[in-house]
């Protein structure tokens, strides 16, 4: 990921956003091979800031699930939203602790899993055949908090994962909007209505 100097709008970008791109590209750069950073993968920036610009009116508390190097929940908070990170590799949450306390202290992150607890796993929409992990420590205790919690939930999911992620929101949030990011299509929003399971 290369920093722009617009968000896609012609508007300019604050400079310490294209600071911290440059930065979590290098860090990505320097440590690629590492077991740790196998599942990260990094977003369009520019594009999903434009879209957390446009969202701040509606919604207040942010959560990332598989946050990696932060970068998503520091814009997040750096526009002015709530917002918290989840992410389950520990030197990935040591990573974007740093990169925080230099861009925006108020991004927060937990280490776990972000697929809540009270989960009720649908065979029709998930099969076994993920790379998300069902290990690690419960986040949302750790954040004294449930999914219910949050307006907006940002995931970067596996191709295979994004119907299970939607799932999750419908049945644990309280009709969060969930936005999505995949290569071939983009972002994608949508307000999952709670499904009462």
């Amino acid at each position: 990921m290369r920093p722009r100097s617009s968000d896609g709008k012609g508007l300019p970008l604050p400079g310490h956003l294209e600071q911290l791109w440059r930065e979590a590209d290098t860090i990505w750069s320097e440590n690629q091979n590492r077991k740790s950073y196998g599942l990260y993968v990094a977003a369009d920036y520019g594009t999903v800031y434009q879209m957390l610009r446009q969202l701040r009116r509606r919604a207040v508390t942010f959560l990332e699930w598989g946050s990696g190097l932060g970068v998503v929940t520091i814009m997040a908070a750096s526009l002015g939203y709530d917002a918290y990170g989840i992410e389950l590799e520990p030197e990935l949450i040591t990573r974007s602790r740093e990169l925080a306390e230099r861009y925006c202290p108020r991004a927060k992150f937990v280490q776990g899993n972000f697929i809540p607890s009270d989960y009720d796993w649908d065979s029709r929409c998930c099969d076994n055949d993920f790379r998300t992990s069902l290990e690690g420590p419960d986040a949302y205790r750790a954040m004294d908090m449930e999914l219910r919690d949050f307006d907006l939930i940002y995931a970067f999911p596996w191709p295979d994962e994004s119907e299970m992620f939607h799932d999750i929101v419908a049945q644990c949030s309280r009709n969060s909007m969930m936005l999505t990011y995949q290569h071939r299509e983009g972002l994608r929003l949508c307000r999952l209505v709670a499904s009462g399971k």
